[in-house]
Order: C-alpha cells, then sequence, then structure tokens
C-alpha cells in the first residue's frame, strides 16, 4: 500500500499536480500513523497481558507459602496449648507428690519447648523483585504488604523476647535441677531426670514455683499474637483465592 502512494506521488510531482501530490501524501502520513497505532496498541496487549500472567503466577506462589506459614503456625499455637497445660501439671505434681516418677519427667520437658516461626518467603521476595504494582487490586496489594512487613517481623520480636527469658530464667532453673536426657522415642526428645534430694529441694524452691507461672505468661504472650496472625493469613487466602478465581 505505501509503495502505491509512493508511486503515485512520484507521477503527480511530475505531472506537477500539486494539490492531489498533497492529499495522497496526507493520506500516505495517516496511513502510516495508523500503522503505528494498531503496532502500539497490540504492545500494549501483549505487555498487558505479561504483567497478567506474572501477577497470577506471584499470587499462586503466595497462596503455597502463605497455606505452609498457616500450618506451621498452627502446629506452634499447638504446642503452646502443651507448654500451658504442663505448666499447670508441674505444679500440681510438686504440690501433691513427695517423690518424682516418670509423669514429672515426661511433662517437665514441654517447658523446655520454644516454637518458632520460620514464614515461607519466596513469593513475596518475587513480589518486590518484581515491584508491587505487579498486584492490581490496590485493597490486596496494601494487606499483603502489611502481613509480611507488619505482622510477620511484629510476632517475630514476640517469640524473640521469649527465647531471651528462656535462656536467661527458664533454662538455669530446669538445669539447677535436672539432667537433660536425649530420648528420640519420647514426643519432644528428650527425658529431664531429677533425684529425690534435688526434688526435695525444688518443692520448697519458690523461685521454680515463680518460673512455672513465668513461663505460661510468656508462652499466652506468644500464642495470643500468634492466633492473630493466624487469623490474618486466613484471611489473604481468601483474598488471593478470590482475585485468582475471578
Amino acid at each position: 500500500m505505501i509503495k502505491f502512494f509512493r508511486h503515485i506521488r512520484q507521477r503527480l510531482v511530475k505531472e506537477n499536480r500539486t494539490s492531489k501530490y498533497l492529499l495522497y501524501a496526507i493520506g500516505e502520513i495517516i496511513l502510516v500513523v495508523i500503522g503505528i497505532l494498531i503496532a502500539l496498541q497490540i504492545n500494549n496487549w501483549s505487555d498487558e497481558r505479561k504483567t497478567q500472567n506474572l501477577e497470577e503466577k506471584i499470587l499462586k506462589e503466595l497462596h503455597v507459602n502463605l497455606s505452609m506459614d498457616l500450618k506451621e503456625l498452627q502446629d506452634d499455637v499447638s504446642y503452646m496449648d502443651n507448654i500451658n497445660s504442663a505448666s499447670i501439671d508441674v505444679r500440681e505434681f510438686i504440690e501433691n507428690n513427695e517423690f518424682p516418677n516418670d509423669s514429672i519427667f515426661k511433662v517437665i520437658s514441654i517447658l523446655r519447648v520454644t516454637p518458632h516461626f520460620d514464614p515461607n518467603k519466596s513469593g513475596y521476595q518475587l513480589l518486590q523483585s518484581k515491584g508491587v504494582e505487579v498486584i492490581s487490586n490496590d485493597s490486596l496489594r496494601n494487606d499483603i504488604s502489611l502481613l509480611y512487613e507488619r505482622s510477620y517481623p511484629y510476632y517475630k520480636r514476640y517469640e524473640e523476647e521469649r527465647l531471651r527469658f528462656h535462656a536467661l530464667h527458664s533454662e538455669p532453673l530446669l538445669l539447677k535441677y535436672f539432667t537433660m536426657q536425649f530420648n528420640l522415642s519420647r514426643k519432644y526428645y528428650g527425658d529431664f531426670k531429677i533425684s529425690q534430694e534435688e526434688y526435695s529441694k525444688l518443692r520448697t524452691d519458690d523461685a521454680f514455683l515463680k518460673l512455672l507461672s513465668a513461663i505460661a505468661f510468656e508462652n499466652a504472650a506468644v500464642q495470643n499474637r500468634g492466633e492473630g496472625v493466624i487469623k490474618s493469613i486466613k484471611s489473604l487466602l481468601n483474598s488471593i483465592e478470590k482475585e485468582i478465581s475471578d
């Protein structure tokens, strides 16, 4: 088509028919502009499709990550239930039994457990590398950022505070009275043995009874925060599922 216009233009120039030449020149320009606009539109459609595919890929990876995070946190909260129960059981045993036995050996090891959460971030890291604007839904994008930039780090601080408490207070007092022995058959892979002499001292040690209350307090604080993060993860999973299905 362009060659045709050029041929006509050359003939008109030779025939000195200026007005018609201008008409055909304008037509040629319009044709070229239309071609450029069509090419640009096709390129835009291609770019939009690539962005949509990337968004879907990131959302699916986030969904996999969050599903794993949810399972891990739910398991951690379940362990924390056991810690809360163990704090009560150990106190009751000490108050009601003059001699140690296997019951306290089993339950005391639970007090040494400190569940910690290690979130899966491959999807969020991919989102950061590509730019958060890849997520077209403003509300969803904001919820993703809130979870990874605020909720997860805030929960981690709770865990770190409990770990410091355990290292400074729980561990030294537990090791003062109990001897740890690795036992693969136990749920928490350990036996905590105590002699009759040490057990008699333990029963009159007010600091140990206070420690039981403190362990329960620290554990409950982390557990409460963990349950809040679980709710946030569930909500975000639902939002991602809805976005993918739309």
